[in-house]
């Protein structure tokens, strides 16, 4: 991500992809039986160049630990 942004490209790491993990798979022409996905890295040109943090909610709102 670091080499991406170095040369005008934006990326972003989503787990977003995972519920649909197999058509990912089929899409991309990923062997699903053989290699499971960990995450999905878009990368593109940016609209500008002013980034910073994004909003997020309190950790304590989406992070769960034996307990939805």
């Amino acid at each position: 991500m670091p080499a991406a942004r170095e040369r005008g490209l934006g990326t972003v790491w989503t787990t977003g992809n995972l519920p649909l993990e197999r058509e990912f798979a089929e899409e991309l022409g990923i062997p699903y039986a053989e290699v499971m996905q960990a995450a999905f890295i878009p990368v593109a040109y940016t609209l500008g160049t002013e980034f910073r943090p994004a909003r997020r909610s309190a950790r304590e709102q989406v992070l769960h630990r034996d307990r939805w």
